[in-house]
C-alpha cells in the first residue's frame, strides 16, 4: 500500500513518498479517507503550515486506528510527532512517538528507525537530553537504518555532547558527517564544527562555520535551527570582540523567534542584544529591538 510519510531532517521537514508494500504483498486495500487526510498533511508540511498538518495527521491517524492498520499506525503516527516537533510542541511530539512505538511493539513489530530518531528529537526538545541520547544510540546500532537517519542521529548526538563539554565526542559526531549538498545535512555539520570550533577557541572559525548554517536552514526553511545557529554565531562574535556583530546576530534570532510564536525565547535573545547595542551606541538597532518587542506584546494580546 502507498503512502505518504514526513521525512525529519536536523527539525527539517519534507514530503517524500513512501512504500508500505510490494506486488507480492500489497497490504490492505487502500482507504481514501485515510490517504486523503495524510496527504493533505504532508502537503501542509511541506509549505510549512505545521498546524494544518497536525489537524490532518490527526485525522489520519485516528482513521488508521479505526481500521487497526499497523503500518498506518506507524506511518502516520511518525508524520504527526515530526509536525508536532515542527510546531515546536516537544512534549506532544514525544509523546505520540512513544504511543505509536508502543503499538508497534505490541504486535511484536520492530519500530524503524526514524520513528525511535523522532522520539530522541522529541526528548530532547523536551528537556530529556538522557533520553535523547540513547535514543541516537539505538538508531546507530540499527543494522535497518538509512544513511540520512543516521546521520541526523550523529547531529542531535553531537549537539548533546557539546552542552556536555565533551570535546571528543562532539569531534566524532561531526566527523561522522560527510559534506552534503543537502541543505539541511550541511546545516548539521557546520553546527557541530562550529561548535567543535567554539570548544577548542578556534573562534573565527567557528563564526564562519555557523554563519554557514544559518544559511543552510534558511535554505531548508528550518526557521527554528536558523535561529539557534543564529544565536551561537552571536556568542562567537562576542568572543571576537565584535559587540557590534554580535547584536545583530542576536537581533536577527530573536525576532526570527518572536514571528514563529516563540515569545520568551525571542525576548531572551532581544535582550541580549539590546545589551550590546546599548553599550555600542547602536540607535537603530535599538529602535528595531523595541519594534519587535511591541510585535510580541501586540500578540501576546491583553
Amino acid at each position: 500500500m502507498r503512502r505518504l510519510r514526513a521525512a525529519l531532517a536536523a527539525a527539517i521537514l519534507s514530503a517524500l513518498a513512501g512504500c508500505g508494500g510490494d506486488d507480492a504483498d500489497p497490504g490492505p486495500p487502500p482507504d481514501l479517507r485515510l490517504d486523503q487526510a495524510n496527504r493533505a498533511g504532508t502537503q501542509a508540511l511541506a509549505m510549512n503550515l505545521p498546524a494544518e498538518a497536525i489537524r490532518q495527521y490527526r485525522t489520519a491517524l485516528a482513521r488508521a486506528y479505526e481500521r487497526d492498520d499497523a503500518g498506518a499506525i506507524g506511518d502516520i503516527g511518525y508524520n504527526l510527532a515530526v509536525a508536532l516537533l515542527r510546531s515546536g510542541d516537544g512534549k506532544e511530539a514525544l509523546r505520540v512517538a512513544r504511543q505509536t512505538r508502543a503499538e508497534l511493539e505490541r504486535r511484536k513489530l520492530p519500530p524503524p528507525a526514524d520513528l525511535v530518531l523522532v522520539q530522541g528529537a522529541a526528548a530532547y526538545r523536551a528537556g530529556d537530553a538522557s533520553a535523547a541520547f540513547a535514543a541516537t544510540g539505538e538508531v546507530l546500532a540499527s543494522a535497518a537504518r538509512e544513511p540520512q537517519t543516521a546521520a541526523r542521529a550523529w547531529y542531535i548526538r553531537g549537539v548533546i555532547l557539546a552542552e556536555r563539554r565533551d570535546v571528543n565526542g562532539v569531534r566524532e559526531a561531526a566527523g561522522a558527517l560527510p559534506p552534503s549538498t543537502q541543505p539541511g545535512l550541511e546545516a548539521d555539520r557546520q553546527e557541530l564544527l562550529g561548535r567543535l570550533a567554539l570548544m577548542e577557541g578556534r573562534t573565527a572559525e567557528a563564526l564562519a562555520a555557523l554563519e554557514l548554517a544559518t544559511q543552510r536552514r534558511q535554505e531548508e526553511q528550518d526557521y527554528r535551527g536558523m535561529a539557534r545557529a543564529l544565536v551561537l554565531a552571536g556568542d562567537a562574535a562576542q568572543r571576537l570582540g565584535r559587540p557590534a556583530d554580535a547584536a545583530i546576530f542576536l537581533l536577527r534570532a530573536g525576532r526570527s523567534l518572536v514571528l514563529q510564536g516563540d515569545t520568551a525565547g525571542g525576548l531572551a535573545q532581544l535582550r541580549r542584544a539590546e545589551g550590546l547595542a546599548r553599550q555600542g551606541g547602536m540607535a537603530d538597532t535599538m529602535s528595531e529591538i523595541a519594534r519587535v518587542r511591541r510585535l510580541a506584546a501586540e500578540r501576546a494580546g491583553p
